[in-house]
């Protein structure tokens, strides 16, 4: 009798007893601001926890990296026009040239930003650099009908 009593005595006490665990951050930053009865807290360094959803609203109860960015600018930056410039490394002569057949204006610059050569050709057509030395240059090519660019890392041996 004593056993069962002592058994129902420790149940009851175990299931009646619940931990607590408050909520607590260990940043290295933050502060609480108060204002008219409103009170607002922040922290960094806090870690990564999910978001909290009541009633169709989402509240973000500690760092949450996906932040909805807006893109500052919708220009395309894809080269829809492939320009093929070779042989790199070459010694005499580059060539470039697109399926499309279009001109092409050129821009030879050194590793200085000095422009070089400036030059307009015909896709497939020839850019002699047998006057320049050795070293590293970078040439753009763009689509004289489009506008699009693209830019070359040039080896000249």
């Amino acid at each position: 009798m004593k056993n069962t009593i002592l058994t129902v005595f420790l149940l009851l006490t175990f299931f009646s007893y619940a931990q607590s665990i408050s909520k607590a951050v260990i940043g290295m930053a933050g502060k609480t601001q108060t204002n008219g009865g409103i009170s607002v807290s922040w922290t960094a360094g806090e870690p990564i926890v999910g978001l909290m959803s009541a009633g169709g609203n989402q509240l973000g109860n500690g760092y949450y990296p996906s932040l909805d960015v807006k893109a500052l600018s919708k220009q395309d930056f894809t080269m829809e026009v492939a320009i093929r410039v070779y042989p790199n490394p070459t010694s005499n002569y580059l060539y470039a040239e697109q399926k499309d057949q279009h001109q092409l204006a050129i821009n030879l610059v050194d590793i200085n930003g000095r422009v070089l050569l400036e030059n307009k050709i015909n896709s497939g057509g020839q850019i002699d650099i047998t006057n320049f030395s050795k070293g590293i240059y970078i040439i753009q090519v763009q689509d004289l009908q489009t506008k699009k660019k693209n830019t070359y890392k040039i080896i000249k041996k």
